[in-house]
């Protein structure tokens, strides 16, 4: 087969540090490999968010970045011509407004639709100055849709910090309180309206500002993380396009959006890499979009199923099983609830999609990455607190060296191969006993 029949992405967009303007770097810059300077021809090119059409609209490819910023002016100027003038002008004051400090009294429910418009727009921005992805906007609507009905038909200017600790304290009662980490939700993206409301002037202060809120527990893994002869025999036991999920859960450290987005022409067999997190749906932070060098156990997977879809040069690495899916994604959970019976029959112990991340995790601590590369090989933000090593130093003064990342997967694939061959022939049925 020739290589000109195989899948390959030829570029990766890196941002630029004026708003929403990219650059476009062949797959081969060093930048594509966290390197940090630039050694291709970059070209350039602006997006603008069209709520309309429900997505990004971008500009044609230029040379110059002068040019794309002109070029995405142009844009945003037309998208918002079409929007029309509609909100652009304040109601007249009226004597209740007037007595408010100029501010038009509103509900926290009608305040609620105008800002998930002006995310869905581009207009409400996160706290680091950009635009809300999909699922966070999923994510907000959900958490203020659910704040308490008699919370949510308060005026916005009648509500204190009261009000939030008394909703919070609501939150933890009852005989199904909310978790730690769903009730900083719900809070946070009150601050979230509060934080694009008060700039805007819909309302006099901020909300939510000093509430207390239960501290994050950690729950525990109750699945240790498996060895390397154990995943691979627990992969054996399903179906191959079954296995693939969780081959790139442990062997690339993909998470779950991750995989249900991943694209044939961001696998390139010929460098044997992966550019995880392109898609911004797929993306948990600005460091979750990585290239990743592919082990063998993952290459020679991804391969067969490649081949088994009829060398697809476009299209979904796991695609969704059933005809009528109207996502086009795999539905992950429900390939979970299916097949983990498959392992429990067999007095196998099944592993997760996450957990197989906190394996892959595992394994490069074994294998002797180090914390920093063992960071951006999982696609964190920075790395966790280690034993005689200060966050800040690792986090901000270290740095990967060119080729870490391959030396990494090096490391990584010896020590799968030499766990694999000690563990050939072990049995892991489950001890029934213990």
């Amino acid at each position: 087969m020739s290589a000109s029949d195989k899948p390959k992405r030829k570029y990766v967009d890196t941002k630029t540090r004026y708003e929403g303007v990219f650059a476009r770097h062949s797959l081969n810059c060093n930048l594509a490999v966290g390197m940090k300077r630039c050694n291709c021809e970059p070209t350039f090119h602006g997006t603008v968010w069209d709520s309309e059409i429900g997505r990004n609209r971008r500009t044609g490819m230029v040379d110059d970045i002068q040019e794309a910023r002109n070029r995405r002016t142009d844009l945003l100027a037309e998208v918002r011509s079409r929007r029309g003038r509609r909100g652009s002008r304040r109601p007249p004051l009226t004597v209740e407004s007037a007595a408010n400090g100029g501010y038009q009294r509103v509900r926290l429910k009608d305040l609620h639709p105008q800002f998930i418009e002006a995310c869905e727009e581009g207009i409400a921005l996160n706290k680091h100055g950009r635009a809300f992805t999909k699922k966070a906007r999923t994510d907000l609507e959900s958490s203020l849709r659910h704040l308490p009905d008699w919370l949510r038909c308060m005026y916005v200017d009648e509500i204190g910090d009261h009000h939030f600790q008394r909703a919070v304290d609501e939150f933890r009662a009852g005989d199904k309180p909310l978790s730690s980490s769903r009730i900083k939700n719900r809070i946070n993206a009150v601050r979230s309206l509060s934080r694009w409301a008060v700039k805007r002037r819909k309302i006099p202060t901020p909300l939510a500002v000093e509430v207390e809120m239960p501290a994050i527990t950690r729950v525990p893994r109750k699945r240790p993380p498996a060895t390397p002869g154990e995943f691979l025999n627990l992969l054996d036991q399903l179906e191959p396009e079954d296995a693939l999920p969780w081959a790139l859960a442990a062997y690339a450290t993909a998470r779950s959006q991750e995989i249900e987005h991943l694209d044939w022409p961001e696998v390139d067999f010929d460098n044997d890499v992966l550019l995880l997190a392109e898609d911004d749906e797929a993306k948990k932070s600005e460091a979750a979009r990585r290239i990743v060098p592919m082990v063998r156990q993952l290459r020679d997977r991804l391969y067969a199923e490649w081949l088994r879809q009829g060398n697809p040069k476009t299209g979904r690495v796991c695609p969704p099983r059933r005809a009528d899916n109207k996502s086009g994604r795999l539905s992950l959970n429900a390939l979970q609830k299916r097949r983990f019976p498959v392992w429990e029959d067999l007095d196998l112990e099944p592993i997760g999609l996450q957990d197989s991340r906190h394996t892959a995790a595992t394994w490069l601590d074994h294998a002797g990455v180090s914390p920093k590369v063992a960071s951006v090989f999982m696609g964190h933000k920075a790395p966790k607190r280690q034993p005689d090593a200060a966050p800040i130093t690792l986090g901000r003064y270290t740095h990967v060296l060119p080729g870490e990342l391959q030396r990494a997967r090096d490391q990584f694939q010896r020590f799968l191969d030499a766990r694999e061959h000690e563990e050939a022939g072990k049995s892991f049925a489950v001890d029934s006993a213990a």
